[in-house]
């Protein structure tokens, strides 16, 4: 037996014996003698390690092949695209029309709908260069920050709130949430990205004996990453081996594409990856030190630490929130007194209700009652709103503090404890050490088992230091096979409907291997050429033939040899995912907040949630104004409670790294586009809008609510059908909730 495979084998006869005992004393949970061998074999396997084949072998830079339709190759991509279809018999579908590419390119790049005025302005530009020249502007546009935060954040399994039972709020999450908006609309380079995720405490390398430097706020905010599973109270020794177990899983899976995590009890069943790899990717991480809890926090859960706001005009926002957020009382004041004066002999006085507590509430009831004409409903409105928000005035001061929810390496000796040791933990049990491990990369990719270099200061003072920067610089490296290859794929998933590796987080064995490998390696390739550019991935991609290709086939033939569209023979026609849905009712309505960064928003929730669904009132506070309609990816995450709108469009809060929404299709989605209360709410405003901009004639009317909620006008067909219903302004209501409810709504071509 190999050196590599004895130590996997003497773990196998612990587990033997392990096993054994539990059978003797009764235990119904067992491996069969069959199922003994395969975890044998499976170890003999993980420990023959070489980084030969896919996907742990270096992408190769194929040349763009020659094929026969070279007049409908416009870059790169579709000539190894083609080649696939032309091996088949098949060829590209025809091009989109331009309606249909504007509209694409919107909810792709930015994830709203274009107006009416942008689907003309490109249908009509003669330029040669139009559609390049709207792709550049989509990518330059803040909001493309905003739409493609939100496929990262689900990676990042974000959240607002910790989980688990009393689901505590997390008031510093936020920052992240706009690090990632603000990194992907400055292009930050992915490489740089991944380091400041990892290590952001970890930038400066110490050359002397000097102090010790310290993460700049960017980067202490980037390392909130780590930090971002579900967390409950802690349970000393087994909380922290689960927190650096999730942080293992995480990492390898999110940048590398590989589920080590399935390493932590056993060898992985299907690759490459014994148990020894899982623990010696986590010793990377065994000198993190989260910050204490804050005091009168009763649930434990570990405290922020310093982080200044540096964005421009960042500091100056925050201190006018505060001022805002302090003024409430003040205002309501100010309206109670002046309300009161109105009153006059219609509230009882001191004589007739000595209790102060009493009369105020008394008075309250008569300011909020509709009968009351003494105050007008935008005075009322106004003083419900601000009477509404002023219970959580605290907690929004606290999320406006210069703090994160980071964390950072500990110091070492003689400050705080040195390096521990990490060792194999049978069976994934935090209570039961196996053989001692040193950190290391993964073998599958590198060959061996030797131990990581770390580099140290000089002198030697910090040995906790620079561990995880180890671990970045290999992720993050041109040389890692995985990295590229793994965020391209990501890339091509949100943009063609379907991965060139179809599991997203998962490049092993079950995976199936890509469906076009030179493709694949040629983006990889491209990727790191560009500096590491998302950018530039994105540009690549969205200008290809490939992409611009009509959702309808050009033949009947692609629908026998490729009914799932693996060849890529025609665009994919995609539903959008719950953000992008509840933003175009927001952007048709015309009532979008436009605003960019900020604190969570609460926007109203069906009345009848509070009876139906247990949940903590402190942490939501409606937003019923503007802030109440920015756009779905400032929503307060709230992990025991997915607003029903955003649960019916499968937007769910995340618990675990999510690399792919499941879109389904169900009733409820009907319900909620019809009958739904923001729905409900915006359609008097998208008949509003129509109303202003067409007039009182019928098929003007008709023309310009196409126009707003599909980019289009309407057929011959639907304007005769659907005259009646915009002849009058109550009707016109009922035409805009049928439009708001058309699959065409939600669906992109």
């Amino acid at each position: 037996m190999n050196q590599i495979a004895r130590p996997h084998a003497a773990s196998i006869a612990a587990e033997i014996r392990a096993l054994s005992r539990n059978f003797m004393k009764g235990c119904r949970c067992f491996f069969t003698a069959a199922a003994l061998l395969t975890l044998a074999a499976g170890s003999r396997g993980a420990g023959a390690a070489g980084p030969e084949e896919w996907p742990y072998s270096r992408p190769l830079d194929s040349p763009p092949p020659e094929v026969k339709s070279a007049d409908r190759v416009v870059n790169p991509i579709d000539a190894f695209v083609l080649q696939k279809l032309e091996a088949n018999g098949l060829t590209l579908a025809p091009e989109a029309d331009r309606r249909a590419l504007v509209r694409r390119l919107y909810f792709d790049l930015i994830g709203l709908p274009p107006t009416p005025e942008q689907v003309e302005a490109f249908v009509n530009n003669p330029a040669q260069n139009a559609y390049g020249e709207l792709v550049d502007s989509l990518l330059a546009d803040p909001r493309h920050g905003e739409r493609w935060a939100k496929f990262w954040l689900d990676l990042a399994r974000y959240a607002d709130t910790a989980g688990y039972e009393g689901d505590p709020d997390l008031p510093h999450a936020w920052r992240y949430r706009d690090y990632v908006i603000n990194s992907f609309n400055r292009d930050k380079p992915y490489n740089e990205f991944i380091r400041e995720q990892l290590a952001g405490d970890e930038f400066e390398e110490i050359m002397g004996a000097g102090e010790l430097p310290s993460a700049t706020p960017e980067q202490a905010v980037a390392l909130t990453f780590l930090r971002l599973a579900p967390f409950t109270e802690p349970r000393g020794d087994e909380s922290r081996h689960e927190m650096l177990g999730e942080m293992t899983s995480t990492v390898s899976s999110v940048f590398l594409g590989l589920t080590v995590g399935c390493a932590k009890c056993h060898d992985h069943k299907y690759d490459r990856i014994p148990t020894k790899d899982f623990y010696r990717m986590q010793a990377f991480f065994n000198t993190v030190q989260i910050a204490p809890p804050e005091r009168g926090d009763i649930f434990q859960i570990g405290g922020p630490l310093p982080a200044d706001f540096y964005r421009e005009g960042e500091k100056e926002w925050a201190e006018n929130k505060r001022k805002e957020l302090h003024g409430i009382q003040g205002q309501l004041d100010a309206l109670r007194a002046d309300f009161g004066n109105r009153a006059g002999g219609a509230l009882p006085d001191e004589k007739q209700l000595p209790d102060a507590k009493q009369r105020a509430d008394k008075l309250d009831e008569w300011i909020g009652d509709p009968a009351n004409e003494a105050i007008s409903g935008a005075e009322r409105e106004q003083f419900l709103e601000l009477k509404e928000r002023l219970p959580f005035v605290k907690q929004h001061l606290k999320r406006l503090q210069p703090m994160a929810m980071t964390l950072r390496h500990s110091l070492g000796p003689p400050y705080e404890p040195g390096v521990p040791v990490t060792r194999v933990m049978l069976r994934g049990e935090y209570d039961k050490p196996g053989e001692p491990v040193e950190a290391g990369f993964l073998s599958c990719i590198t060959g061996s088992q030797e131990p990581a270099r770390i580099r140290l200061d000089p002198f030697k003072r910090w040995p906790t230091r620079s561990r995880r920067m180890a671990l970045a610089q290999w992720i993050a490296s041109p040389e890692n096979p995985l990295t590229a290859r793994v965020m391209v794929n990501r890339l091509w998933a949100q943009h063609f409907g379907r991965g060139i590796v179809p599991t997203l987080s998962d490049f092993g064995k079950l995976s199936g291997g890509p469906s076009h490998p030179e493709l694949l390696d040629w983006l990889a390739h491209r990727f790191v050429e560009h500096n590491w550019s998302l950018k530039a991935m994105h540009r690549l991609m969205v200008n290809s033939g490939t992409y611009r290709q009509s959702s309808m086939s050009g033949s009947d033939r692609a629908a026998l040899v490729d009914p799932d569209n693996t060849l890529l023979s025609r665009s994919n026609r995609r539903r959008v995912e719950a953000e992008a849905v509840r933003d175009a009712v927001l952007a048709v309505s015309g009532r979008l907040n436009p605003e960019v960064f900020g604190l969570p928003i609460f926007p109203p929730l069906p009345e009848d949630i509070a009876q139906r669904v247990k949940y903590d009132q402190s942490k939501w506070a409606t937003d019923r104004g503007p802030d109440g309609r920015k756009r779905s990816i400032y929503i307060y995450q709230q992990r025991t409670l997915t607003m029903p709108f955003m649960q019916s469009f499968d937007g769910l809060v995340c618990e675990d790294s999510v690399p792919e929404r499941r879109l389904s299709v169900t009733p409820l989605q009907a319900l909620e586009m019809y009958n739904g209360d923001l729905v409900n709410v915006e359609v008097k405003h998208f008949a509003a809008r129509v109303i202003k901009d067409a007039g009182d004639d019928p098929e003007r009317r008709l023309e310009r609510a196409f126009a707003i909620a599909f980019g289009r006008a309407p057929t011959a067909a639907e304007i005769t059908e659907l005259r009646v219903d915009a002849a009058s302004d109550e009707k016109l209501t009922g035409l805009c909730r049928i439009l708001f409810n058309a699959s065409e709504f939600v669906y992109v071509d």
